[in-house]
């Protein structure tokens, strides 16, 4: 069905094309000053055409439109003496009018029309008779209503129609909805069980184990990354089948990108007799303009599928570079990628069907290979997405030749000159070291999950980081608003029972103070829909890690997060992180460093006697450094006056519990109750403890808050 807006334009335009009719049967016939009296006739349809522009009512607009034909047309017929042709400008204004499918206004049309027609035929029989005879002029008006009864019943039927389509279209709309939150679903539910077995088996790959120990984790690992490129695989076809895939256009390395891509490969190709070759022009730009991601996928599809069809020989990566015609200016050109194999190969009849979803030809003889059968569906798909194109040739048991060919454009023209350097190291995987520890880092790790969270957490301890646990969003937002700890840096669980990752994201940063709206917060999740990163981004997260958790994407999340300052090299022992840290000037330090500082003190209950604010707390513990209460103790304890000093013993308690000093209040609430019973012999035995730990605890707080 046409746009409203449009079919108001075609009524208008008909209706222009009558009115010209009108004035070139005027001017022949009466000249041109009853030419231009006829021409007013257009001015209420403008008008109605004005009113369009300017309220969004289609019904008033469309009556408006029908008032105006009407009458704009009796108007100019009998201006012209035309009244016996108006049966036929009725009809012609009778099926723009049927374009907007309202029956009820098609109705009310045919109605006044039908009377004006039958009282003109009537009272104005001189002026009809004139074009034709009387019997002609009925004939045409017993036309004209059947005419009407079949407009109405069209439209009427068509109007059905598109209702129904609208229906379908919408349950078509809720059923991709629902396959996509299935997919959302199902890509969290394998995930976050794979994320443990990828994690547990990285964890592993740390100990001290033998040779044929680390076969097995090596084994666990490649078989999930397998899982892994199938969920993947599965998702991505998804979105290209639901319209979903989005096209990005960034500057991209193109070394970096084939780098990564040879990489994988080599991993893959480690069990199997086969050789790579690389004829890689040097002359294709070293940064180019397009979507990374998806010619990565490209070519990591065609490669994995030349190396699961091909058993012996060898695998030929070709790309070139050439300008579009005329284009060396503008730096456009096109990416011609060419991937050779001397696999099985393909049947010339099964060449039409290769491009097919979940179309593994001949899977009978296959069934050992691993995939879905999306890998070449999904690369045309992408490969027609950026305006390319994807063909192949083959021959059964010689082996096949894929050839896709991309339009880029150029960001740096430089010639890239790709090389490769490390084909001896093929087949082996470095064990990741991190460059770097953070053992006075402080990490949330919020995962409903249990498992999930003990592998996050044993990942983080190769950092030199104990990380604090949270089993759900609710307990996240509580230990942020209690602030007893401030986090440098939380890992929230995406999809949580209750309230999810994102909500509770949400409720964290609308919590009235600095340290929840800045608290840098990463999404730790299983979700691998496109687009899902722009929600966590959306409801204040700052970043995106997703699960199976990969140490190196780990690494540079912790990098980019954690405090530089908190960040040591590989091997710096705690004495030497303490003795940097005690190094530092007071008043250099964040509030978390003094905190950290306060030996002796239970902190965390101190800030929360002065209801979580910290600038409270430090000066509650600056007029606790004052206090001179340790000199009166010692004065009543020397005159041995056992109510004061049992007394001052309890404000010693008092004061001490406030600030977190609890060793130092349980010795004064002993003394107290030894000075309440008269006990003087007891307070000889521990006066002097009292003294000497409560002096330690002013004493250092003085050094430390000399200058605030």
């Amino acid at each position: 069905m046409l746009p409203f807006k449009t079919n108001v334009s075609i009524f208008i335009l008909e209706f222009l094309c009558s009115v010209i009719l009108q004035i070139f049967y005027s001017v022949a016939a009466y000249g041109l000053e009853r030419a231009f009296i006829v021409a007013f006739g257009l001015i209420p349809v403008l008008l109605v055409f004005l009113l369009s522009m300017r309220t969004e009512n289609e019904k008033v607009v469309i009556r408006c439109l029908a008032v105006a034909g009407i009458s704009s047309l009796y108007y100019m017929s009998y201006a012209s003496n035309t009244q016996g042709m108006l049966v036929f400008m009725f009809l012609a204004t009778a099926t723009t009018i049927a374009l907007f499918l309202n029956q009820r206004i098609l109705i009310e049309y045919f109605g006044v029309t039908l009377v004006i027609l039958v009282l003109m035929g009537l009272f104005q029989q001189e002026v009809i008779i004139s074009f034709f005879d009387l019997s002609q002029y009925v004939a045409y008006i017993t036309m004209y209503a059947f005419a009407g009864v079949a407009l109405i019943f069209i439209s009427y039927s068509v109007d059905n129609y598109k209702k129904d389509m609208e229906e379908k279209n919408e349950v078509a709309q809720e059923a991709l909805e629902a396959k996509s939150n299935f997919l959302a679903n199902m890509s969290h539910e394998i995930r976050t069980p794979m994320n443990a077995i990828y994690g547990m088996a990285e964890l592993l790959e740390e100990r001290d184990f033998g040779r044929e120990e680390h076969e097995y984790i090596a084994v666990i690992k490649h078989s999930s990354e397998n899982l892994l490129s199938i969920i993947n695989e599965i998702l991505d076809f998804s979105k290209v089948d639901s319209g979903k895939m989005v096209i990005e256009e960034d500057p991209y390395d193109f070394n970096e990108m084939l780098t990564d891509v040879v990489t994988i490969i080599e991993f893959r190709m480690r069990d199997k007799n086969i050789v790579m070759h690389l004829e890689i022009d040097s002359n294709i730009p070293k940064v180019l303009l397009g979507d990374e991601t998806r010619v990565r996928q490209i070519l990591i599809n065609l490669l994995n599928n030349a190396v699961k069809f091909t058993n012996q020989g060898s695998i030929t990566l070709r790309i070139v570079w050439n300008y579009d015609a005329n284009s060396f200016n503008t730096g456009i050109g096109r990416l011609t990628i060419q991937v050779q194999d001397t696999g099985i190969g393909i049947a010339e009849e099964n060449l039409p069907h290769l491009f097919t979803a979940f179309g593994q030809i001949d899977t009978k003889k296959n069934r050992n290979v691993e995939g879905t059968g999306l890998g070449l569906a999904i690369c045309k798909s992408l490969a027609d997405a950026m305006g390319g194109e994807i063909t192949v040739s083959s021959k059964l048991k010689v082996g096949s030749i894929f050839t896709v060919t991309l339009p880029q454009k150029v960001y740096d023209s430089s010639p890239s000159n790709f090389e490769i350097r490390q084909w001896e190291k093929a087949g082996r995987e470095e064990v990741f070291r991190p460059d770097f520890i953070a053992p006075k880092a402080k990490v949330l790790i919020v995962d409903d999950n249990k498992v999930n969270r003990q592998v996050a957490q044993e990942l983080l301890k190769l950092f030199g980081i104990e990380a604090a646990l949270a089993e759900s969003g609710q307990e996240a937002i509580d230990k942020v608003t209690k602030n007893l700890v401030s986090y440098d840096l939380i890992f929230m669980d995406h999809m949580m029972p209750y309230m999810d990752g994102v909500e509770a994201t949400r409720k964290i940063r609308l919590l009235n103070s600095n340290y929840a709206r800045q608290v840098p917060i990463v999404a730790l999740t299983a979700n691998a829909i496109k687009g899902v990163e722009q929600q966590f981004l959306d409801s204040g997260m700052n970043d995106y890690l997703p699960k199976p958790i990969r140490i190196e994407m780990l690494s540079e999340i912790l990098k980019r997060w954690i405090p530089q300052e908190k960040m040591f090299a590989p091997g710096t022992t705690m004495e030497e992180i303490e003795a940097r840290e005690a190094a530092k000037p007071w008043i250099s330090l964040s509030e978390e460093q003094k905190l950290a500082r306060l030996d002796g003190i239970d902190t965390q209950t101190g800030i929360k006697n002065c209801a979580g604010n910290v600038n409270a707390y430090f000066e509650l513990l600056r007029t606790y450094s004052g206090s001179n209460l340790a000199t009166l103790l010692q004065q009543f304890y020397e005159a041995e006056d056992m109510e004061n000093y049992a007394i001052t013993a309890h404000s010693i308690k008092g004061a001490s519990l406030s600030v977190g000093a609890t060793d130092v209040a349980d010795m004064a609430y002993s003394l107290e109750r030894a000075g309440k019973r008269g006990d003087i012999t007891y307070i000889w035995d521990h006066h002097d403890d009292l003294i000497e730990e409560y002096t330690k605890i002013t004493s250092m707080l003085r050094k430390n808050f000399t200058g605030i």
